[in-house]
C-alpha cells in the first residue's frame, strides 16, 4: 500500500480561537467578560443563528435570562465571544426579538435577502451545513458551542447522587453546589480507518461499508467507538474485525477531526488487509464492497454509490486515497 499523506487541517478541524482559559474564571458568572465588550453566539440544539454570510454576533442586551453562557474564548484581534446555549424557551424569545426588529426595518431584506448563511436575516443552520462556510474563527466557535451545548443539556445532574448541577469556570464544568464535586466536558474518541488491499501487481482497493441504518446505495469508511482499557491501534484491527472479520496490519494516525455530534474526536487511520475475504456483521455493516480507484470514482460519478462529503474525516480520507495514485 503506497502511504497516505497526512490529512490537511479543513472543515470541522480548522481552529482559529485562542481558548483563553485563566479569563473562565471560578465560578457562572462572566460578567468581566461581558463588559470587556464580548459578543454573543448563540446555539440551540446543534443549529446555530447565522446571518450575512457568517456567525450572527449580538452584544449582551439580546441574550434571554436564564440560559447557559459559555466563554469561547478570543481571535487574533483581541475580541471576545460568550457562546449562549438557548433552550426551547431561550429560543423562543430570540426569535420573537428578531422578528419584531425585522418587521420594524426590513430594507435591507428588500435588497438583497439572501439565502443560506448568506441570508440578510438571521436564520438557524446545523453545524454540518454550515463547516465550510465558516471561517477558521467561526469554526471553531461553532464546534465549542454545539459540543459543549450538548453536554450541558444531557448532564444537568450529578451522576454520583443525582442532585442539580450548575456551570462554574465559564461554562466549562459543572459542579454539584452541594458537595461541590466538579464534572467535566466528555469526548469520545472513535477510529475511523481506510482499509486498503494491495494485490501482487501493486492495484489497491479500498473496503467501504454500507451501514445498516443507511439507504443501499451509501458507503463510507469502517469506524468505531475506542473502549476502554485499548490503544487507537488496537481499536482499529478490533473494529475492522467486528464489523467486517477483516485482519488488518500496520495502522498508521492520518488526521483527526472534532464531531460535536454529540461529543466524538473522529481519529483517522489507515490499515493494510492482506487478504479480500469479508463478511458483513449484518448488525451495524449491511454489505461491504471493495473498490479500486477507477471503480468508485465511476461509481461516485454516475451517482451509484454515495460518498461522505468533505464536511467529514470520512470524506476527506476517502478522497486522498482516490488522488493517492
Amino acid at each position: 500500500m503506497k502511504p497516505l499523506p497526512p490529512l490537511e487541517t479543513i472543515s470541522l478541524a480548522r481552529h482559529g480561537i485562542d481558548r483563553d482559559h485563566l479569563r473562565r474564571g471560578q465560578d457562572g458568572d462572566l460578567g468581566a467578560v461581558w463588559e470587556a465588550g464580548a459578543k454573543a453566539v448563540f446555539g440551540h440544539r446543534g443549529s446555530l443563528l447565522v446571518a450575512s454570510g457568517g456567525l450572527f454576533l449580538a452584544p449582551r442586551t439580546l441574550v434571554p435570562a436564564a440560559q447557559t453562557e459559555i466563554y469561547l474564548g478570543q481571535d487574533p484581534t483581541g475580541t471576545r465571544y460568550i457562546g449562549i446555549d438557548l433552550d426551547d424557551e431561550g429560543r423562543s424569545a430570540i426569535d420573537t426579538r428578531l422578528a419584531a426588529d425585522r418587521d420594524h426595518d426590513a430594507s435591507d431584506l428588500l435588497t438583497a435577502p439572501g439565502t443560506g448563511v448568506d441570508s440578510v436575516e438571521p436564520v438557524w443552520l446545523p453545524l454540518r451545513e454550515l463547516a465550510e462556510s465558516l471561517d477558521d474563527v467561526e469554526v471553531s466557535l461553532a464546534c465549542e458551542l454545539v459540543g459543549l451545548g450538548n453536554w450541558h443539556r444531557t448532564h444537568r445532574f450529578s451522576p454520583r447522587n443525582g442532585n442539580p448541577t450548575q456551570p462554574v469556570c465559564g461554562g466549562w464544568v459543572r459542579q454539584d453546589p452541594d458537595t461541590g464535586s466538579e464534572h467535566f466536558p466528555r469526548t469520545d474518541p472513535a477510529v475511523i480507518v481506510a482499509v486498503v488491499h494491495t494485490d501482487e501487481d501493486g492495484q489497491e482497493r479500498l473496503l467501504l461499508g454500507n451501514n445498516a441504518a443507511w439507504e443501499a446505495d451509501r458507503f463510507s469508511l469502517l469506524a468505531g467507538f475506542v473502549e476502554p482499557g485499548e490503544t487507537l491501534e488496537h481499536a482499529v484491527t478490533r473494529e475492522i474485525w467486528e464489523e467486517a472479520r477483516v485482519e488488518v496490519v500496520n495502522p498508521r494516525y492520518l488526521g483527526s477531526q472534532p464531531w460535536p455530534f454529540p461529543c466524538s474526536l473522529m481519529i483517522g487511520f489507515s490499515a493494510e488487509a492482506p487478504s479480500l475475504s469479508t463478511r458483513a456483521d449484518e448488525t451495524e455493516i449491511a454489505s461491504l464492497r471493495w473498490f479500486t480507484r477507477a471503480e468508485l470514482k465511476e461509481a461516485i460519478e454516475t451517482g451509484a454509490v454515495r460518498s461522505a462529503n468533505m464536511v467529514s474525516i470520512a470524506g476527506q480520507i476517502l478522497h486522498s486515497w482516490l488522488e493517492n495514485e
